[in-house]
């Protein structure tokens, strides 16, 4: 047992300032360890003026023992030591128990500065490793492309797998595994070509067999992934040669090339996944902790509950990554196993530094990659309810401009800020005042854990304007479920960046499920004109109105929106962005 845990058993025991009088043998039965021992170990603590010991002499004397330190400071620095070890389950277990302390935090952020970022040491042949620390606050439940939800996965699997098409930085759709593709004129089928001699992780050959398994994959699955409908427009798929995939859509399609630029058309290898005899269904349910094997510039090495390695492929396409190794740790103090509905929690995600919460007396260089997070409210008049009522939608928008027109936003802090931006009284008893239904109004908003803080804020100023609110918070799988559907009001966010008006289709598609039958109506057919165009400005316009339409019938809120942004020192090389704004790992390099 380790210095620091024994002070903090001692401590559990007696607690901090207090003198307790003891016995040398007391310590010992408690730290389980011989007379000798403690002695020792109690002589340890007072050179590091952890503890005060007055010493009374004589077999059955009681000395005096005063703990100095505080418990969470002493777990903060064997958290830091057991990181530096990469004793990381350790740390883990360690940090459990004091996760809430403000001290502990203080004590990790200023550690987690000096760990993370570009650190070089020399090789098993004395040649210069350039490792990049990145820490997440988001756990790495999965990186199946099938499987991911999260940013973190996602910014992960960016880097080990491919699509057949990317997009480069100014957002246009360029080649990636295919050096070309051909369509039809009417726009219904696609001929992919592959580049030849590209090489999965493993070293097997990437061939069009993989790619049209990787797309019968994600048509079969019973997952509520993101850009489903796209995916399902895939009236049928072939390989019609090693190097050549044929697609044949159902209908044109114009949202089907930059669906194939996203993360879950990322093409994974048959011989790896396929994980069933031929004729039975794939499991929906994914193979915990495989290591993922894709065409990426980086393959997974090591991947557990709080390290996930990535290593440069040597041979990649595109060309060798400059960084050796990227090391993503995953903080275990600010993403708890199980979340209660006491804890709150925001899942911020680092890049180099991303969107730090100080970034002063570093020289940190601040910098947009230009994506914006815009958070959302909707309202489900599927359900029979207060909100089928459009004057209620109507009291609940005007409610919403006032909260948030004045300022509310995710900067405020804690939910006793909404008083600040509270309307004055008169203006609460004129909205309040309404002909067509009664107060209070019993509502029930529903969102994920990242924004059960925004939840909260949003009921608790909600009911100031005459509404009794309960929140309820769900995992990503049941928010795709059922629960949006129990629920009258749904939190959520959209993410505006290069593949925005994808995220748009889907959103408004997603959304469109609890809408009453004449607005789903309308929204969808407003959909179909999106996908039939294929000037981009047209799709953009036509998204716009369908925006408009939900805005004016009181069914869409727009709360706040921020820029997703990432700290570098002036160190940093070859800082370029992907499609999603995170920090291309491939052109990052170190002088």
């Amino acid at each position: 047992m380790k210095l620091h845990q024994q002070y903090l058993l001692l401590h559990s025991q007696f607690g901090q300032l207090a003198e307790h009088e003891v016995t040398l043998s007391d310590l010992a039965k408690l730290l389980e360890c011989t007379h000798r021992n403690t002695l020792t170990i109690v002589k340890k603590m007072i050179a590091q003026d952890w503890i005060r010991w007055v010493s009374q002499r004589g077999r059955g004397r009681r000395s005096t023992l005063t703990l100095l330190v505080p418990a969470d400071q002493i777990a903060a620095e064997y958290m830091m030591q057991a990181m530096n070890r990469r004793e990381l389950q350790q740390a883990a277990e360690q940090v459990g128990a004091y996760s809430s302390s403000t001290t502990m935090q203080d004590h990790l952020n200023q550690w987690l500065l000096g760990y993370s970022g570009h650190h070089t040491e020399a090789g098993s042949h004395y040649e210069r490793i350039d490792t990049l620390r990145l820490p997440i606050r988001q756990q790495l439940h999965a990186l199946d492309p099938l499987f991911i939800n999260l940013l973190a996965e996602s910014f992960v699997t960016s880097h080990v797998f491919d699509g057949l098409v990317q997009r480069n930085e100014h957002g246009e759709i360029v080649p990636c595994l295919s050096h070309t593709w051909d369509v039809s004129s009417d726009r219904k089928t696609w001929f992919f070509y592959l580049r030849k001699g590209i090489t999965f992780h493993n070293g097997h050959l990437l061939t069009a067999a993989d790619v049209v398994y990787t797309f019968e994959r994600l048509q079969s699955t019973e997952r509520r992934t993101l850009y489903r409908d796209v995916s399902k427009q895939i009236l049928s798929l072939e390989a019609a040669d090693p190097l050549t995939v044929c697609f044949k859509l159902k209908a044109p399609h114009e949202l089907f090339l930059p669906f194939l630029s996203t993360s879950r058309a990322a093409i994974v290898s048959q011989a790896t996944y396929r994980q069933h005899r031929d004729g039975d269904k794939e499991p929906d349910v994914p193979n915990t902790m495989q290591k993922p094997i894709g065409t990426g510039p980086f393959k997974v090495t090591t991947w557990d509950d709080h390290l996930c390695r990535l290593e440069a492929f040597p041979v990649y396409f595109q060309g060798r990554a400059h960084l050796d190794r990227v090391d993503i740790l995953q903080i275990p103090w600010s993403a708890p196993a199980h979340l209660d509905e006491k804890q709150d929690i925001e899942s911020p995600f680092f890049h180099l530094v991303h969107n730090p919460s100080s970034s002063e007396g570093r020289d940190w260089t601040q910098i947009s990659a230009g994506v914006m997070v815009r958070k959302l409210l909707t309202c489900n008049t599927q359900k029979t309810g207060p909100l089928s009522d459009p004057d209620v939608r109507a009291h609940v928008h005007a409610c919403i401009t006032k909260l948030y027109g004045n300022g509310m936003n995710e900067s405020n802090g804690d939910s006793g800020d909404a008083d600040k931006v509270l309307m004055h009284a008169e203006e609460l008893t004129y909205l309040s005042q309404h002909p067509t239904f009664e107060l209070p109004i019993p509502l029930h908003i529903t969102t994920i854990p990242q924004y059960r803080m925004d939840a909260r804020r949003l009921a608790s100023s909600l009911e100031m304007y005459g509404f009794t609110c309960t929140v309820r918070i769900g995992t990503m799988e049941q928010f795709k479920g059922n629960l949006r559907l129990e629920s009258d009001l749904i939190l959520f966010s959209l993410i505006r960046d290069r593949d925005e008006e994808l995220r748009r289709y889907d959103l408004y598609l997603t959304l469109s499920e609890h809408l009453e039958d004449s607005s789903k109506k309308s929204v969808q057919e407003m959909l179909q004109t999106v996908v039939s165009s294929q000037i981009s400005a047209d799709r953009t316009a036509e998204l716009d109105q369908i925006e408009k339409f939900l805005v004016q019938q009181s069914l869409l809120f727009h709360l706040t929106e921020k820029p997703v942004e990432t700290a570098y020192l002036p160190s940093v090389r070859g800082l370029s962005f992907n499609s999603q704004g995170w920090v291309n790992l491939r052109h990052i390099w170190f002088p």
